[in-house]
């Protein structure tokens, strides 16, 4: 059975207003121009539905470009020969029954297992062919949500490891923090995600959007889930000496499981405040 985290309902509420804004803005602006146009011009007020119709239209495409630019930023980050392995309906969106991820058998096995634990759905999977070793959850919906990892990080983490990591994300999925940064990327994040170049015009808002929670917190829920700490330690430590860096775009990196940023030649303090660097995450799991 599917269980309800009690994070959900302030994750959801966040994502609700986020779309709610985006929808607003869009109306809003409609309405101006459609009072403008029945007024300078002799369409009188049909003026203002058809406007207030064309936005609607606009707005919802954009959500739908957003989703699906996202998730190929994400499948193709470090994109090297052949592309991202799709898994599991990922293309249809489908994420809501068990991944027939062929060849990565011991990646099902571990997300099938993980998710039992957790109580949610078995997402849709992905494997982005980069050596970097990094992982993210994604999806507006719980149960359309896609757990993407690297090619890196299912050649040099253990099974032990991996299912710290699995964890991890599934529990950002399960607390609806995924879907609610995924809103995020998608809406206040969008012209960036269109236009990588754009970013800077949207880092203010997206970073405060994404500092709502923490990796700490992140952390330390999902090692209350498997009573472990010392498997995510030990991921995260093998994931800094493999190298964590991307080239999915800037906006995407509040998803990541590490921020491509987080390495050691990096000072902490220049990183986002909801982000922390690798050497400081390890040793607080470590005092668990």
């Amino acid at each position: 059975m599917l269980r309800v985290d009690p994070l959900f309902a302030i994750y959801r509420r966040r994502a609700d207003k986020l779309l709610a804004e985006f929808w607003a803005v869009h109306l809003v602006a409609a309405a101006i121009v459609g009072v403008l146009v029945a007024l300078l011009t002799g369409l009188g007020w049909w003026a203002l539905p058809i406007a207030l119709a064309a936005a609607c239209a606009l707005a919802a495409a954009e959500l739908a470009v957003g989703e699906q630019r996202l998730r190929r930023a994400l499948l193709g980050a470090g994109k090297g020969p052949g592309g991202a392995s799709s898994r599991s309906g990922l293309e249809s969106g489908a994420g809501s029954g068990p991944s027939d991820a062929g060849g990565q058998p011991r990646l099902e096995n571990v997300v099938d297992g993980v998710c039992l634990l957790v109580g949610v759905p078995v997402p849709a999977l992905a494997v982005a062919p980069t050596a970097a070793a990094n992982a993210t959850a994604f999806g507006r919906r719980l149960d359309r949500s896609t757990l993407v990892v690297t090619q890196g990080l299912l050649d040099t983490l253990n099974r032990i490891e991996l299912e710290a990591v699995v964890a991890r994300l599934l529990t950002q999925i399960r607390d609806g923090r995924a879907a609610y940064l995924s809103t995020a990327v998608t809406t206040v994040g969008l012209p960036a995600l269109l236009w990588p170049a754009l970013w800077p015009l949207v880092q203010a808002r997206t970073e405060r959007e994404a500092s709502t929670g923490s990796d700490f917190d992140d952390d330390a829920e999902a090692v209350r889930l498997t009573r472990y700490p010392p498997g995510l330690a030990d991921a995260l430590e093998t994931m800094s000496a493999a190298g964590m860096s991307t080239d999915a775009p800037r906006v995407t990196w509040p998803l990541w499981l590490v921020d491509p940023r987080a390495d050691a030649a990096v000072a902490p303090d220049s990183l986002p405040d909801y982000r922390a660097d690798l050497e400081t995450r390890v040793a607080v799991l470590r005092e668990f």
